[in-house]
């Protein structure tokens, strides 16, 4: 066989092989079977949600107060006199229990007071003896002198009766003087009127003093109030100690520093007036004991603090997270069919994490917690915990304007 025989058979067979290729391909493609197609089933957004239930809530009032004292004096002598002696506590931060010597006036003119009204009263019961006797005369003078047509005013007269009960009279002056005299020796012993601590003080050993010398600032210790400013609408949640029971309790915290003061107190009653700096109602705690036992540090007067409230308990209400609320006053639920309701919520008491609501939500109910990028009224919703398959609900007029 020549050279362009061989040729021409190679080029043959190359082409037939390519022919036959194509054909079998294309009786492959042609009869090639249909893989079956299975629709994805449409999912739903993910988000996160909570069970929520109905229950008794105990709520406190949060709020800021200002301590000040239940009992505060400026204490001034009720005589005049030059101070001969005053304690060593009579300084600003010094103590004294109630009845407690706080200093001592000059009481010689007072005692010399008392020996002048003692010896009037002596005078007056001496004057008043010897009137008796003559009384006792006159009357049996009187009754000498047999029946006699006189009116009662005569016979009185006659018999000194009259003058019997002018000394009387005299007497009982002279004994109200010596009361009075030894009354005022007692006062020129300033004391403590309640167990007391000084605010402030300006008298020294030495100086005259009188009934409108103001010695000293005297706040009692045995209790302080604080003055809590509460929303007005809060009122009504705080019960004020009264015949029927106690208040409310509350507890006061005093920040210090890295440290905290707690004090227990009980509200005793409401002011009747706004809060100057704004339109807030103002309660009054009271607090036993506002120094604390010895080594603890007491509760300073003036000071701000952190007052929480025992409020009425709120019944049949629902605790929900603050990052459920949306809008302030909504809230996202995924109802029994997987699909997104916006409820708008009644908040009957805030909170700092949390809101108790009484209307709008129910028991059982489902509240959405995370965030949706754009929510739409009976959009699908899917939690990462399988949920059973939702019943096919009636297209409802929301899902019918935002569907596409």
């Amino acid at each position: 066989m020549s050279k362009r025989s061989e040729r021409r058979l190679k080029w043959g067979l190359s082409i037939g092989v390519i022919v036959a290729s194509i054909v079998i391909a294309g009786v492959l493609v042609a009869t090639k079977q249909e893989p079956p197609r299975a629709e994805k089933p449409l999912e739903g957004t993910l988000v996160e949600v909570i069970q929520i239930d109905t229950s008794r809530h105990a709520v406190d009032l949060h709020a800021k107060g200002t301590v000040v004292p239940a009992m505060e004096v400026m204490l001034q002598p009720e005589v005049g006199g030059r101070v001969t002696w005053q304690s060593g506590e009579l300084v600003p931060g010094g103590r004294f229990k109630k009845d407690q010597p706080i200093l001592k006036v000059d009481p010689r003119d007072y005692k010399l007071a008392v020996e002048s009204a003692k010896s009037q009263v002596r005078s007056a019961r001496l004057e008043l003896t010897l009137e008796r006797r003559r009384g006792e005369v006159a009357k049996r003078e009187w009754e000498s002198f047999g029946k006699m047509d006189a009116t009662d005013e005569q016979r009185a007269l006659a018999q000194r009766e009259p003058q019997l009960e002018a000394m009387r009279l005299a007497l009982r002056a002279a004994q109200s003087s010596l009361d009075k005299a030894a009354l005022d020796l007692k006062r020129t012993t300033l004391r403590a009127p309640f167990n007391a601590m000084v605010v402030t003080e300006s008298v020294d050993p030495g100086q005259l003093i009188s009934p409108q010398t103001t010695v000293a600032r005297l706040v009692g210790t045995d209790e302080y109030h604080v003055q809590v400013s509460v929303p007005v609408a809060s009122l009504r949640t705080i019960r004020a100690r009264s015949e029927d029971g106690p208040g409310s309790p509350a507890s006061i915290v005093q920040r210090v520093g890295q440290g905290t003061i707690e004090r227990q107190g009980e509200v005793i009653r409401q002011l009747p007036d706004l809060d100057p700096g704004g339109a807030m109602a103002r309660i009054l705690v009271r607090i036993e004991k506002p120094l604390g036992k010895k080594g603890e540090l007491p509760l300073l007067l003036g000071s701000f603090v952190d007052v929480a409230t025992e409020a009425q308990p709120i019944n049949d209400a629902i605790r929900v997270p603050r990052v459920a609320l949306r809008n302030g006053r909504n809230v996202y639920v995924m109802n029994a069919q997987n699909l997104l309701e916006i409820r708008e919520v009644d908040i009957a008491w805030s909170e700092p994490d949390s809101v108790l609501v009484t209307g709008g939500l129910g028991p059982n109910e489902r509240v959405v917690i995370s965030r949706i990028a754009t929510p739409i009224p009976n959009m699908l919703l899917r939690t990462a915990q399988p949920t059973p398959k939702p019943s096919e609900p009636e297209p409802s007029e929301p899902a019918a304007q935002a569907a596409p």
